[in-house]
């Protein structure tokens, strides 16, 4: 894929003071543009200080995207979302993810509602795991966050 048909956006925070409650209405797209700053920068949990990577989540289904995130000393510091000429989520991205996450919206949220853990959604292959398996171990502590 060459650098026309990429393109990726990135999402400025807004001003959110309280952490964001996720609602039986939210959906991907809404958390990553919309909440996800918030709800990781205002988690009153400990910060994971030695927390600093990028990781990229490929959302099918209903509210469909691609969206990196860049976490520097467990802080969410840059939300991208990356798009191909056509509108379609890129298999590039603007920030070299550690660990990619694939699956559908409804698995994705199912996880953020704490309906299922990480680990379940796994090992009943509703998702997909590329990149730094690490992280991917810890995203049962980083969810969390998110």
């Amino acid at each position: 894929m060459n650098n026309k048909t990429c393109q990726a956006i990135e999402i400025k925070p807004k001003d959110i003071e309280e952490r964001p409650e996720i609602t039986s209405e939210t959906t991907p797209v809404e958390y990553f543009e919309e909440l996800i700053s918030a709800r990781v920068n205002l988690c009153p949990l400990p910060r994971i200080e030695s927390l600093n990577t990028v990781i990229r989540f490929d959302i099918k289904g209903d509210d469909a995207g691609s969206w990196t995130i860049e976490v520097e000393a467990g802080f969410l510091k840059r939300v991208v979302r990356n798009y191909t000429g056509n509108g379609l989520s890129s298999n590039e991205a603007v920030l070299e993810p550690a660990s990619t996450f694939q699956m559908d919206s409804e698995t994705f949220m199912s996880i953020l509602k704490r309906k299922i853990t990480p680990q379940q959604a796994f090992f009943e292959k509703k998702v997909q795991i590329q990149g730094d398996i690490m992280i991917a171990l810890k995203m049962n502590v980083l969810v969390n966050y998110l």
